[in-house]
C-alpha cells in the first residue's frame, strides 16, 4: 500500500477542486517556474516521523461472537510537509489566492484519503509568512502545510491477519473424579 502517494494525490485533488484546477506538485528540491498565472504549486512532500508514537507492538482485535481475531503491526506515522507557493501576475490576484487558501484550511481541517481515512491538514506557516527567493517578475507568497499522521509501512506491516481465537477446542468432562 503506497500511503504517501495516496495522501499526496488526495491533497492535490483537494487544491485542484477547491482553489485552482491547475495546481501542480513539484519535488521537494526541484527548481520550478510557474508558466501560467495564477498558479498554485505544492512542493514536497518532506517526511518527518512522529517518533514519539513509534511502537514495535502488535494490535489485536477480537470478535468474541464469531470466535475470530485480526492482528497486525502498528505502522509508523509520518507527517508530510509541503511548501505551498502561490504565484500571480498582480497583487490583487495573489491576495485572492491567499484568501482562498486560508478559507480552505478553515473549511477542511481533515483530508479524506481513500483507504486511509481522515488525515489532519495543518497550516504550519500562513501564505506570505515563509520567506523564499523570488527570481521571477511574478508576485509570490509562500507558506507551509502539513498532513499529519500518515501511516507508513511495507505490505507486511499494513496487512492484517485473520484467524480463529481457539484453533482446537478441547472439552474435558469430569465425572466422579475421572476425565
Amino acid at each position: 500500500m503506497d500511503t504517501i502517494r495516496l495522501a499526496t494525490e488526495a491533497l492535490i485533488r483537494l487544491f485542484q477542486a477547491e482553489i485552482d484546477p491547475h495546481t501542480v506538485l513539484v519535488a521537494a528540491d526541484d527548481v520550478f517556474e510557474a508558466t501560467d498565472v495564477p498558479a498554485l504549486l505544492l512542493q514536497g512532500p518532506t517526511l518527518v516521523e512522529d517518533a514519539r508514537r513509534r511502537t514495535l507492538a502488535q494490535w489485536t482485535e477480537r470478535d468474541q461472537t464469531a470466535m475470530t481475531c485480526r492482528r497486525g503491526r502498528y505502522p509508523r506515522l509520518y507527517h508530510l510537509d509541503f511548501e505551498l507557493v502561490a504565484s500571480a501576475g498582480d497583487e490583487r490576484s495573489l491576495l485572492t489566492l491567499v484568501g482562498n487558501v486560508a478559507a480552505l484550511y478553515q473549511r477542511m481541517p481533515l483530508l479524506a484519503v481513500p483507504e486511509l481515512g481522515d488525515l489532519p491538514l495543518t497550516e504550519v506557516t500562513p501564505l506570505g509568512g515563509w520567506r523564499r527567493v523570488n527570481l521571477s517578475n511574478l508576485r509570490q507568497a509562500s507558506g507551509r502545510l502539513r498532513l499529519e499522521d500518515c501511516p507508513v509501512g511495507d505490505a507486511d506491516d499494513l496487512q492484517t491477519k485473520t484467524g480463529r481465537l481457539i484453533s482446537t477446542p478441547i472439552i474435558a468432562i469430569t465425572v466422579g473424579g475421572r476425565t
